[in-house]
C-alpha cells in the first residue's frame, strides 16, 4: 500500500511538470532551507500533526514496560534483587514486554485492513479515531490495575502506529495532485517529493529527540511511570484536535481531479 501511495505520488508530480521542464534541479543547502522555510501550510500542518502523533507514541514506547513494573505491579527497579519488590518490578517489565506483543500483532491487523477502511471512511475519520482510540488507551491504562484490561488496551497502540506510518504519506500523494502545492521550477517555487518525504518523516526522529530530553526530567519530577502515560495521553488528544481543525485534507476542487483510471495504483493488489 504505502509503495501505491509514492508511485502514485511521483507519477503525479511528473504529469505536473511544465513542457520543457526538467522533472530535476541541482539540490544545494540554499534550496534545501528554502524548500524547508518556505513549505506550504498545508505541508507544515501535516508535518506538526506527524509530529504531535510520533510525540505522544514514542512517550509511551518508552516508559511502557517501566509504568507496568512500577505502578501496576508496584515494583522498585532499586531494590536489592532478592527483594520482593524487585521481583515485582521484573513481573511487571515481563508482562509490560507481553503488552508490546499485542501491540505489535494489532499493528500488523490494523495494517492489512487499513487500505479497506480508507474505502469506506474518510482519511479525516481514521485519523481522529485513531489519535483517539490512542489517547482513551494511555489514559484508561493509568486508571485501571487490571492486567487484563491493561493489555486489552495495547491494542489501541498498533492502530495509531500503523496509521503514522500510512495516512500522512497517502495525504502528501493528494497534496502533489495540486499544481499550486507543486510549484513551479521557472518561478523558483517548485517542490521535490523526495525532499517533503523526508520532512514528513524526520518528524519522527524531532520527537525522539524531545522525548529522550524531556520525559526523564519530568518522570523525575513527578516521581511515577503514570507521568509518561498522562503525557502521551495529553498529547494525543492535542492531535486529535489538530488533525480535525488544522490539518488539510483536500487540495483539488473537484472539477479538477484526474480521471478515475488515472488515480488506480501502479502497482497490482493482491
Amino acid at each position: 500500500q504505502v509503495a501505491n501511495i509514492l508511485l502514485n505520488g511521483v507519477k503525479y508530480e511528473s504529469e505536473l511538470n511544465e513542457p520543457g521542464e526538467a522533472s530535476e534541479q541541482p539540490l544545494s543547502v540554499k534550496l534545501l532551507c528554502s524548500t524547508i522555510c518556505h513549505m506550504p501550510k498545508a505541508l507544515r500542518n501535516l508535518c506538526i500533526n506527524h509530529f504531535l502523533g510520533w510525540l505522544s507514541f514514542e512517550g509511551m514506547l518508552l516508559f511502557y514496560t517501566d509504568f507496568m513494573g512500577e505502578v501496576v505491579f508496584q515494583g522498585n527497579p532499586k531494590a536489592p534483587h532478592n527483594s520482593d519488590e524487585y521481583q515485582k518490578y521484573n513481573t511487571g517489565v515481563t508482562m509490560g514486554c507481553w503488552g508490546m506483543c499485542i501491540y505489535a500483532f494489532s499493528a500488523a491487523f490494523y495494517s492489512a485492513v487499513l487500505e479497506k477502511l480508507e474505502e469506506r471512511f474518510s482519511t479525516r475519520t481514521l485519523y481522529f479515531v485513531a489519535y483517539l482510540a490512542f489517547g482513551l488507551g494511555t489514559g484508561l491504562a493509568t486508571l485501571s490495575r487490571n492486567v487484563y484490561v491493561l493489555l486489552s488496551l495495547c491494542a489501541t497502540y498498533g492502530i495509531l502506529f500503523a496509521t503514522l506510518c500510512t495516512l500522512p504519506y497517502s495525504l502528501l500523494c493528494d497534496y502533489y495532485q495540486s499544481r499550486e502545492f507543486v510549484g513551479s521550477q521557472s518561478e523558483g517555487t517548485r517542490r521535490g517529493m523526495g525532499v517533503d518525504i523526508s520532512l514528513l518523516s524526520c518528524q519522527y526522529f524531532l520527537a525522539q529527540i524531545l522525548v529522550a530530553l524531556a520525559m526523564g526530567p519530568l518522570t523525575a519530577a513527578v516521581g511515577s511511570a503514570s507521568s509518561a502515560m498522562y503525557f502521551s495521553s495529553l498529547v494525543s488528544f492535542l492531535g486529535c484536535l489538530f488533525s480535525s481543525l488544522c490539518v488539510t485534507y483536500e487540495l483539488l476542487p473537484p472539477e479538477e481531479l484526474p480521471p478515475a483510471e488515472e488515480q488506480r495504483p501502479l502497482l497490482p493488489r493482491a
